[in-house]
């Protein structure tokens, strides 16, 4: 099929009919009658060949072939939306209010030199920024109470969001230097059985990292002590009440790392997180340019 023949209205039109779920809601966010949008997506169904839906009462089902449609069509709204937005940031002065979701650990250790740059080089944008664990930061870019948002990225996506890695680390094991009397680095086996093991909340995404590991491992610590924060940890493992499985930007003084063998560390990867279906707008296009620019500087 020669690609040109496709229509990018139709493909929009099947792409808010997956999202939405019905015909009719999907009518009402394109801001055109319910026989339209059926009109189109017949179309769209004759030209392809195939049924990209089932029709079950009031409801639509996509179909096998519907749903291997449904992320290229995402990508045709992406690429659109991208068009949009550099049209609109040419040769304009940005100013209005950018609402950014960050958890605790990107806005603090991955994104304050960005912050700092965006401000000085857009004065008049105000950055209304909340800062929240990586799963609540991820939900109020779903909701769309905020316009993007920077975490540690689930092993399982919310089809309501897309993202892009942007980093990704390794994390260490570590524990206080006190437990070091002869000045060598503990093995991982002997301070894991001996001590409790500091960890982020159950359900987080990096808690399920090293959950992950652990099992690998085999390892049984004989007490786990949570808390939400990586900074805090990294404090508490100083003091030498447990040990911490911490990435390399936490690694204080203090703190020394575990002898682990050949063994596979956890890793855990961080990026952007923006909603599925909403247009991205001249401010949320600066802020990740100059996010992504910083990464090359």
């Amino acid at each position: 099929m020669n690609p040109l023949h496709l229509d990018t209205q139709q493909l929009l039109t099947f792409l808010a009919v997956a999202e939405s779920g019905s015909f009719s809601a999907a009518a009402t966010k394109l801001h055109v009658s319910q026989p339209a949008v059926s009109k189109r997506l017949a179309q769209l169904e004759e030209r392809l060949g195939f049924r990209l839906f089932d029709r079950l009462g009031q409801r639509v089902v996509l179909t096998y072939r519907g749903e291997q449609l449904l992320p290229a069509v995402r990508e045709v709204q992406s690429c659109l939306d991208d068009i949009v937005a550099a049209a609109e940031v040419s040769g304009e002065t940005l100013s209005g209010r950018l609402a950014l979701s960050l958890s605790h650990y990107a806005g603090l250790h991955l994104l304050p030199q960005v912050l700092e740059r965006f401000s000085e080089h857009y004065p008049e944008v105000l950055l209304d920024l909340s800062f929240h664990d990586s799963e609540r930061a991820i939900e109020q870019v779903a909701l769309g109470e905020s316009a993007l948002a920077y975490a540690t990225l689930p092993p399982r996506l919310d089809d309501r969001v897309r993202t892009r890695v942007l980093w990704e680390e390794t994390m260490q094991p570590v524990v206080a230097e006190r437990h070091c009397p002869s000045g060598r680095p503990p093995t991982l086996d002997r301070i894991g059985k001996r001590l409790p093991l500091i960890l982020p909340a159950e359900a987080t995404s990096t808690r399920m990292a090293i959950d992950r590991w652990l099992d690998d491992r085999r390892l049984l610590p004989p007490a786990i002590i949570e808390i939400n924060q990586l900074d805090s940890i990294a404090v508490l493992a100083a003091t030498g009440v447990g040990w911490a499985v911490l990435p390399t930007t936490l690694q204080r003084e203090g703190l020394v790392r575990l002898e682990c063998g050949n063994g596979v560390l956890p890793t855990r990867r961080l990026g952007r997180i923006e909603a599925v279906g909403r247009a991205r707008n001249p401010l949320a296009e600066a802020f990740m340019a100059m996010v992504e620019g910083h990464g090359e500087d």
